[in-house]
């Protein structure tokens, strides 16, 4: 077949794969144990972000802090020292989350009994998982192990995620999309900045959780918590996303990517042509703004599934609508603008609800075409929190990076054997 004759095959393919993505219709349906969304997980099997690890040994400190805390937060560990022996004792076995169609917030985990909010594709039927948000700074998803954290998990898992899905059954689903659509209107860009969506997703469900039968003592803290959490929604929407993506997997020839996530040890991308296979890179550099009291020399490696946001044009390529990100690169709107801009050249069309004010209500760019990578040399660009290197300590900044051009080459030469 003729290089034309390929090209031709690849146009079709990825906007058939574009036109599966943007007819999604993610609702949150409720919240459930991961074990009731992956009958597979077994007992001490911890699903992370990003493709497999290989073992222990390339487990970065935020990972290594997020088994260890969850060990003793279920009663596996007595305490951290017992809970670091087991894992490196290899105890425990590890798992690409995203494999499962769930998502790892950064460094945290899923286990069998993790509470989780579940988005499905009414358009489908796909589901899609991820934790409940814990808030900023000292979270275990940043490897955060204080009593603190541990002791705030544990009412999130019990008595808040009670009162959540309840009011989630009352309302009969939530429409995600609606929220994101509207969110990018306030500045949002539907990763790293929540706060709209999280404020309004609050004003959704405070009726409900008024109504859910619970007291008013029980109803007024988790009330409190959504309030004072302004990002709270951020795993609803990545859940939204991996349901959206997941539709456009299995599309021969495409070149679409699907999938973007890290491990802490390697990024990787999915492409539909290639669905299931890994293409994997260094993991990339970030670049931001530091906590006060810390540095680049402090940071560990980036890892999470939250890049999946980026994979659908939102995140970092949503950035010429939420100015508020601007200190991430460097300060500069006019730089966060140049840069999102920039995407459109790299992906195949424009979402057709989610749109950017700012730049006259275009649709965010939908689609990264690994061939268009490649051919350009412009990387796709993504938000990311930054973690301490060590296990415990938490977050300590946030910023930006750019996905290595090798994993766009390997998936291109692999589609082309």
């Amino acid at each position: 077949m003729s290089e034309q004759a390929t090209s031709g095959n690849a146009s079709a393919a990825n906007r058939e794969v574009v036109d599966r993505i943007a007819a999604a219709r993610p609702i949150l349906v409720g919240i459930r144990r991961a074990a009731e969304i992956v009958p597979s997980l077994g007992d001490l099997e911890f699903l992370h972000a990003g493709p497999p690890l290989e073992g222990w040994h390339e487990a970065c400190g935020a990972l290594r802090g997020a088994i260890a805390g969850t060990l003793v937060h279920w009663r596996s560990a007595a305490d951290l020292e017992e809970a670091f022996a087991m894992a490196e004792a290899g105890t425990v076995r590890l798992g690409s989350a995203n494999e499962k169609c769930v998502l790892g917030t950064f460094g945290g985990v899923i286990a069998r009994n993790t509470p989780l909010l579940v988005v499905e594709d009414r358009t489908t039927g796909k589901l899609a998982g991820a934790a409940i948000n814990e808030g900023r700074g000292s979270a275990l998803r940043y490897g955060s192990t204080s009593a603190d954290t541990l002791e705030r998990l544990r009412y999130l898992e019990t008595e808040f995620q009670q009162i959540l899905d309840r009011a989630i059954q009352l309302r009969g689903g939530i429409d995600v999309a609606a929220i994101v659509e509207q969110a990018l209107h306030m500045g949002d860009d539907g990763h790293s900045r929540q706060k709209a969506a999280s404020s309004l997703f609050l004003s959704t469900v405070a009726e409900p959780m008024v109504e859910a039968g619970f007291s008013s003592r029980e109803c007024a803290k988790a009330l409190r918590f959504l309030a004072t959490n302004d990002f709270f929604f951020l795993p609803i929407a990545i859940a939204s996303a991996k349901v959206a993506l997941s539709a456009g997997e299995g599309v021969g020839r495409s070149t679409v990517v699907t999938c973007m996530a890290t491990n802490g040890a390697r990024f990787g991308i999915q492409i539909s042509g290639a669905a299931g296979k890994w293409f994997t890179g260094d993991v990339p550099e970030l670049h931001g703004k530091y906590f006060s009291s810390y540095s680049k020399q402090d940071a560990g490696p980036m890892i999470g599934d939250s890049v999946i946001a980026e994979t659908l044009g939102l995140g970092a390529f949503a950035m010429a609508g939420a100015p508020a990100l601007a200190p991430y690169v460097g300060g500069s709107y006019e730089e966060a603008t140049r840069m999102a801009v920039e995407m459109y050249r790299i992906t195949v069309s424009e979402h057709p609800r989610y749109r950017i004010p700012a730049l006259g209500y275009k649709g965010t760019p939908l689609g990264i075409d690994s061939a268009l990578v490649a051919e350009t040399g412009i990387a796709p660009i993504f938000n990311s929190g930054i973690s301490h290197r060590d296990a415990g300590v938490g977050q300590i900044g946030a910023g930006f990076g750019r996905a290595p051009l090798r994993c766009f080459h390997d998936a291109l030469a692999f589609l082309r054997q």
